[in-house]
């Protein structure tokens, strides 16, 4: 009797073996593409007391010097004998720290004027401040200061770097030792930084799309995650970070975004599963509440009411793409599709547009192409080459989905067809530009430095 009873539970744990070896080899295949809507784990907001940058913020913010004083124009000091300025030199700034117009760049007050030209290569603009008599170069200020090379020439090998060229071909196509082709690179990208910060602050952006795209330096265990953001409507992108992908890096993200908004602005935001960007997110945007407790008031974190942000989930298994899930970590799916909606989209939650971005990234920087040998050696090398990426991307290629019919057609002259439409860089829908720029109007922009 009792050999049967073994017998019986022998063949019975041998059955459940086999039950759970053919579900481990034959998983069950839903449709791609399908939306799951499961019980998701609740996640517990956090506050600005766990961001790096807040706390660093918070701290330096009691320290602020006051704005300097207003200057009198020179138009009002100078006599008005003399020849008209015949120089336009709107932009420009005198770089000396002891004058009074240091860093004033409005052409109706500095004190600049023409001061002939300089160079043998090509002529270059020498200006001349009449108030404290410092001449200086029109390149002052920009990547191309002091370089020999004509400035087209170094725009054109740019560009080519912009539009997915390695340096190391570089060198072989236009003839130029690639130290000298990275320097310009290293130049182009630390201007392009500035350049940005510049130009797009006080953004108003209703909706936003999140995420993260993998790759590595020379050293295959060295591995990097560069952080993106896009605004779907403009095509900007206002944040672009390189580094680890944890909890940390997610707040830096997010806090650079948050400086570059203006204040009130509350986007609409979606990225992919990840859950840092939660954290992140309930960190920067909300408010500090005095509360009663215990008899006592304290500062209590609240989450801002209006803030939606939506996670598009997507399980693998061997490569492929398995099921897509969709979760609503803040506000609800009816209020989403209403501001999508709202603003011309198709009401679904998805981040297309980041993971568009993701292709156009990898085509354009060498280094981050799948399976190359043009990786980079060290970060801050690819660092600079994804800024000055970015500011190619803004200001100097067209975005066909953000082209403009035109109300008449224009006549081109010959056999060439009338143009129907406006091209339009991501620079110029955000509202930045007028005009379409050529990568040497970018290198020859000058960014002189702000007074005060």
């Amino acid at each position: 009797m009792a050999f049967h009873v073994f017998l019986f539970f022998l063949l019975l744990c041998l059955a459940w073996l086999w039950h759970l070896y053919w579900l481990h080899h034959n998983p069950p295949h839903p449709r791609v593409g399908a939306i799951h809507t499961t019980i998701q784990r609740l996640l517990k907001p956090r506050t600005p007391l766990d961001c790096p940058a807040c706390r660093l913020s918070s701290t330096l913010s009691s320290g602020m010097e006051p704005s300097p004083l207003p200057v009198r124009p020179w138009r009002e000091v100078k006599s008005q004998r003399g020849a008209p300025k015949r120089v336009n030199t709107e932009g420009f700034a005198c770089p000396n720290h002891q004058c009074p117009y240091f860093g004033i760049t409005d052409a109706h007050i500095h004190a600049l004027v023409g001061d002939g030209t300089h160079g043998r290569a090509e002529q270059i603009q020498t200006f001349r401040c009449q108030a404290c008599h410092t001449t200086f170069s029109a390149r002052r200020h920009t990547p191309l200061y002091r370089l020999k090379t004509p400035s087209q020439q170094v725009a054109v090998v740019l560009t080519t770097l912009a539009e997915g060229l390695d340096p190391s071909a570089a060198e072989r196509v236009f003839g130029y030792r690639q130290a000298t082709i990275t320097t310009w690179l290293t130049r182009a990208g630390e201007y392009a930084q500035t350049l940005h910060q510049r130009s797009f602050c006080n953004l108003r952006l209703p909706h936003l799309q999140l995420d993260e795209l993998r790759t590595r330096l020379r050293c295959s265990t060295q591995v990097l995650w560069l952080w993106l953001a896009i605004d779907p409507l403009t095509k900007i992108l206002p944040v672009l970070h390189l580094g680890t992908r944890t909890q940390n890096a997610a707040h830096m993200v997010i806090h650079s975004l948050q400086q570059l908004l203006v204040p009130g602005c509350l986007p609409l935001f979606t990225s992919d599963g990840l859950n840092v960007y939660f954290y992140a997110l309930t960190a920067h945007f909300g408010q500090w509440l005095a509360v009663s407790r215990r008899g006592r008031k304290v500062r209590q974190w609240q989450v801002a009411v209006g803030l939606t942000y939506g996670q598009v989930k997507k399980s693998y298994q061997r490569r492929k793409l398995m099921r897509v899930t969709h979760v609503m970590r803040l506000g609800t799916q009816a209020d989403l599709k209403i501001a999508l909606q709202g603003m011309g989209f198709s009401g679904r939650l998805n981040t297309a547009f980041i993971e568009r971005v993701n292709l156009t990234v990898r085509h354009g920087v060498a280094a981050l192409a799948r399976r190359t040998w043009a990786t980079a050696q060290q970060a801050p090398q690819l660092l600079v080459h994804l800024e000055w990426w970015r500011a190619y991307y803004h200001f100097v290629r067209p975005h066909v989905s953000l082209r403009v019919a035109l109300v008449q057609p224009r006549e081109r002259g010959g056999k060439l067809v009338p143009q129907r439409y406006r091209q339009r860089t991501p620079a110029m829908a955000a509202g930045r530009t007028n005009r379409r720029w050529t990568a040497r109007d970018v290198l020859c922009y000058p960014l002189p430095p702000v007074p005060g």
